[in-house]
């Protein structure tokens, strides 16, 4: 009986003053990057291919200490660069079905930056 009692006050309470019982709302994160799409050297695809490796990698993580999913890892692409895959496993198989040697081309394409900078700044120390 006092646990019915109880419940009854609770939702009187409610009824009362409905702003004490709820949620805060949470603020969503709303990134202010963004890629091209449909960009020759880093659209969708490209970015696809940089999921699919950190997936492969297993080295992204859950809280749970467990390896994350390929969705997952997708997701939080599509949110820091305000982009859509539509289906990560429609892109996926795009990637995999690229010829082999552009396979990897948004991975060869980035790579090639930072060597590209490297061999800049090193020239830049050398003229010095």
């Amino acid at each position: 009986m006092s646990y019915l009692d109880s419940e009854l006050s609770l939702i009187h309470l409610r009824i009362e003053h409905p702003e004490q019982f709820t949620q805060p709302n949470q603020p969503t994160f709303v990134s202010e990057l963004y890629i091209i799409p449909k960009s020759k050297d880093l659209g969708i695809i490209a970015l696809a291919e940089i999921v699919v490796a950190l997936f492969l990698s297993k080295k992204v993580f859950q809280r749970n200490g467990t390896p994350a999913y390929l969705n997952q890892i997708a997701d939080v692409f599509q949110k820091m660069f305000n982009c859509s895959f539509g289906s990560i496993y429609d892109q996926q198989e795009k990637v995999f079905d690229r010829k082999p040697f552009n396979r990897t081309k948004a991975l060869d394409f980035l790579k090639n930056l930072i060597i590209r900078k490297d061999k800049e700044d090193r020239n830049k120390q050398n003229e010095k």
